[in-house]
């Protein structure tokens, strides 16, 4: 079940987003949303004072005046998001949106850092991506997913009418694709379709009736789930764009996968497959390390 959401929001257009995507998974389990700002303390201020100061032609007290100013205007973006959020669920007139409860966390801190110990109280994150010199830009995206120990969901850049009501597995017999397929389960109980999606490097494999997919599917169809499979050759296309572009074909809102990092000693070195996802993947995805 998933009964507590993380939605850490930055102050950034992308926040309403985030809690778009949190309303339609946590409408479906009655759960409660927490809405967590975290802004830069007075030590995290000046060590990004100083990492600017080479860019920048202010002086010193200027720089950090204006990295206070910036945090505490990016929190008042990120209170007024969810106020319009808040509001939006209350009157949406859909039934599920008395089944969630809504709260608002601001504290004082590192903001990767304390967004992953908070993940570790919650069932699910919910983030969208920042720009690229934010806090949850693909790093920090990267830092929170390889360390916080929970699943993951990363809503697209752009608008969503959907979640979770076919729901497509990027397939890869590994560890971590098992665990993303676990992390899931709940979402998959409550989906009207799972298409498995598997690549393969060989043409003369693709579609076979064994494949990969077909065994994940076959497997999870003893649990209930309505399922269908396709095994797929690469055939020199990019990875990202065949798995998005069938996933689309299948009609799928949301792809679950597993995230790869080339080294368990190097936490924050992604597969290059990962990184393309976090970069630009259009379909709200799953992800689970």
């Amino acid at each position: 079940m998933i009964k507590n959401i993380l939605v850490p929001l930055t102050g950034f257009d992308n926040d309403a987003r985030a809690l778009k995507a949190a309303y339609f998974i946590g409408a479906s389990f009655a759960a409660k949303i927490v809405c967590l700002r975290v802004y830069p303390n007075p030590s995290q201020i000046i060590a990004q004072a100083a990492l600017s100061q080479f860019g920048s032609s202010m002086g010193n007290v200027q720089l950090i005046r204006a990295i206070e100013a910036e945090g505490k205007n990016r929190t008042v973006k990120a209170r007024q998001a969810f106020d319009e959020f808040a509001q939006w669920a209350a009157s949406s007139g859909a039934p599920q949106a008395n089944a969630i409860t809504l709260a608002w966390q601001e504290i004082e801190g590192e903001p990767v850092a304390d967004t992953i110990a908070a993940a570790r109280y919650s069932d699910l994150i919910v983030l969208a991506r920042a720009p690229k010199d934010g806090q949850f830009s693909v790093d920090g995206l990267t830092n929170i997913l390889m360390r916080c120990g929970r699943p993951v969901l990363l809503a697209p850049d752009r608008p969503l009418e959907t979640i979770g009501a076919h729901i497509a597995i990027a397939w890869k017999d590994t560890a971590e694709a098992a665990r993303a397929v676990t992390a899931a389960m709940p979402l998959l109980s409550h989906a009207k379709r799972v298409s498995v999606i598997s690549v393969t490097e060989s043409a003369s494999a693709s579609g076979l009736a064994s494949g990969p997919a077909t065994h994940l599917a076959e497997q999870l169809a003893h649990h209930g789930f309505a399922t269908d499979a396709r095994d797929v050759a690469l055939a020199g296309r990019p990875l990202l764009a065949l798995v998005t572009e069938t996933a689309h074909e299948f009609g799928a809102d949301l792809l679950v996968m597993g995230a790869y990092s080339h080294s368990r000693f190097r936490e924050l070195v992604l597969g290059g497959f990962t990184r393309q996802v976090l970069h630009g993947c259009d379909l709200p995805l799953l992800l689970s390390h």
